[in-house]
């Protein structure tokens, strides 16, 4: 049992400086870049309004929703307020409503913008 002892503490120790001999494990192979989606479909615009230095204003998804591209690059969605007449659609600090031929774009500051019907595009 004496003789066994050292033995095994060589062996131990061959296997340990085996271990630290053998090279990594060579990296493996770049996972597959995931299946790409389809962009999605671009939103059916029912109606569209310039509004001078501050937006154009595009009404969206069957009226619930009004998208303003903000001059400064932001695009803001306003949801409707069910059952208003004329309609008006409004989010935290901003309200759009329809009025005869245009629109206004107010802010709660109280700064109103005058907006502007524009043709839609035939596509």
């Amino acid at each position: 049992m004496r003789h066994l002892r050292p033995a095994l503490a060589f062996a131990a120790l061959l296997l340990s400086a085996c271990a630290a001999d053998t090279p990594p494990p060579a990296p493996s192979a770049p996972a597959a870049p995931p299946a790409s989606t389809p962009p999605p479909a671009p939103e059916t615009v029912t109606a569209r309004y310039d509004c001078p230095g501050a937006a154009v204003v595009e009404i969206i998804r069957d009226g619930r929703f009004a998208r303003l591209r903000m001059t400064d690059g932001r695009t803001v969605n306003l949801g409707v307020i069910r059952g208003s007449q004329p309609p008006v659609w409004s989010e935290v600090g901003l309200q759009f409503l329809t009025i005869d031929d245009g629109g206004e774009l107010s802010q709660d500051s109280g700064r109103t913008v005058r907006c502007e019907a524009l043709p839609l595009d035939p596509a």
